[in-house]
């Protein structure tokens, strides 16, 4: 685990956080050391750059599971939901965004894996609980707009017909209930 005293120092180091630290650095770098426990400080510059950053890299195959109408409205709806929030940490998000899926007919785990591409571009990590609070408000917003720009723009929503294997290609997308 992670020293506090020495992953502020080591941002300070990298340029990434002032002297002295600020309140508030110091609950980011709890939540950083909760999210990340096995974490080295080699390890930690890597993250916390990624964290930092406004932008994630998203791998082309991921980007296209999300380039469907209800996965698009309902990234959108995450970043519209982060921004009427005054504190990201300790929000039910399990539940909350499994609420926010429904509208869309995503499953939990289409919506929870939707999320965390959008906001990291990768499947794994740290709990989105731990997740939000590190990125913010502000970072979570830009890179939902920079997901939903580079979706709709070029082919739009017109998904590839097929995957690198050679079978036919699936976005996420939800299932809308059957009205009898």
């Amino acid at each position: 685990m992670i020293e506090r005293q020495a992953l502020a120092a080591a941002m300070q180091r990298w340029g990434f956080l002032e002297d002295p630290v600020p309140a508030a650095a110091w609950q980011w770098i709890e939540t950083f050391v909760q999210a990340y426990p096995d974490s080295t400080i080699e390890a930690a510059r890597l993250l916390v750059a990624a964290l930092r950053a406004e932008a994630c890299m998203i791998p082309a195959l991921e980007l296209e599971r999300l380039r469907s109408r209800d996965t698009l409205f309902f990234v959108d709806s995450v970043g519209q939901y982060v921004d009427q929030q005054p504190e990201l940490r300790g929000l039910p998000l399990d539940r909350d965004l499994s609420e926010i899926a429904k509208e869309f007919g995503l499953s939990r785990e289409d919506a929870l894996l939707a999320t965390r591409l959008a906001l990291t571009g990768e499947r794994e990590g740290p709990p989105l609980e731990l997740l939000f609070p590190l990125l913010g408000h502000d970072r979570i917003l830009i890179r939902i707009g920079a997901v939903n720009s580079r979706l709709l723009h070029g082919r739009g929503l017109q998904p590839l017909a097929f995957g690198p294997d050679g079978k036919p290609f699936e976005p996420i997308h939800g299932e809308r209930p059957l009205h009898g």
